[in-house]
Formats: structure tokens, sequence, C-alpha cells
């Protein structure tokens, strides 16, 4: 298998505060990895700083090229999109927005709308939304968007930030699916 992300003692801090302390690991192309442990842990530190949301230091390779360096809105040209905990969904703009917004790197518009058509067919509720200004949107409804949102990217690589927090058991299994 290719590696496909490879993290070296990666330290990250939030202003004084040393929040990772050395982690390092690699993911492969095509894999499903879960990182576990406690609140606090460093679980959502870990996936910001992938993205350089936060200070860090250390090694991040993508695809065999150091992105450490990079710019959050460069990394996600890379095709790293980030689902942050909590939702994340831009609350006054309508479903629609929120889902063109996450093809904003996009140049193909008939692609574009191609791919929207299609997460319509994954989350049939948020078609049925599409005027509705996402804030108004259920818990659930919010984190399909969020999820549809990522997938406008056509990432190659998905970080989500506890994708399932406070859902409904039905809407957990409808997420995954």
């Amino acid at each position: 298998m290719t590696t496909m992300l490879n993290v070296k003692d990666l330290r990250a801090y939030y202003g004084q505060v040393q929040a990772l302390h050395g982690l390092s690991f690699s993911l492969n192309e095509g894999s499903l990895t879960t990182l576990l442990g406690a609140n606090g842990a460093g679980k959502t530190t870990t996936l910001r700083a992938i993205c350089n949301m936060v200070r860090s230091t250390g090694a991040i390779e993508f695809e065999g090229k150091p992105i450490g360096t990079r710019s959050t809105e460069n990394v996600v040209r890379l095709g790293i999109a980030h689902v942050p905990q909590g939702r994340g969904t831009f609350t006054n703009m309508t479903v629609e927005e929120n889902l063109q917004l996450g093809a904003i790197s996009r140049a193909d518009k008939k692609a574009i709308g191609a791919d929207i058509e299609r997460m319509y067919e994954h989350f049939p509720v948020l078609k049925q939304r599409y005027t509705q200004q996402a804030g108004t949107l259920s818990g659930g409804e919010q984190q399909m968007l969020a999820v549809a949102r990522a997938l406008m990217l056509r990432p190659r690589l998905m970080l989500l930030d506890e994708p399932s927090f406070g859902l409904a058991p039905l809407i957990v299994r409808d997420l995954f699916r």
C-alpha cells in the first residue's frame, strides 16, 4: 500500500501550552484510521495540526511532499478535507451555498453541478432543504451537510472530527453509509 500521510514527531501548541508531544503515525491510501483517546488527549489538535490551523513542529508529508509550512488554504487545495468537531456549517448560508463553497477551489462548473446532485443522492434530506439556511437544520442534518461540503472538494484525504457526536443512532448509520 502507498503511504498517503506521514506524520513524524508532531508537537502542537496553543500559545505557550504544548498540546501534542511527539506524535508519529502514517496513513495508507484507501485506509480508514481512527484516533482514540480521552477528552483532551489531542485528537482534535492532531487534525488541526495536519491542516496547519495550530502552531506545530515536526514533519507532515502528504503523498511524499512536506506540507507543514503550507497555509490551511493550500492544504485544502492538495485535497485534504477537514470536517471540524461541532459540524462547522456556514449557518447563514443555504444548504446549496454551503455545498458550492466546498467546491470553491474547483473550476469545472458542470462537474460541480453534478457533484451537488450526487450529494443530494447521498443525503436526500439536503435536497429537500437546499434553499434553507444551514443554521436552521437539525444537528444531524448539519452534520450531513458538513460531510457533503467536504466531499465537494473531491478530497484525497478526509479528516472527520467526531462525526457522530450527539447524533441519534439512525442518523449515524445514514451518515456513515
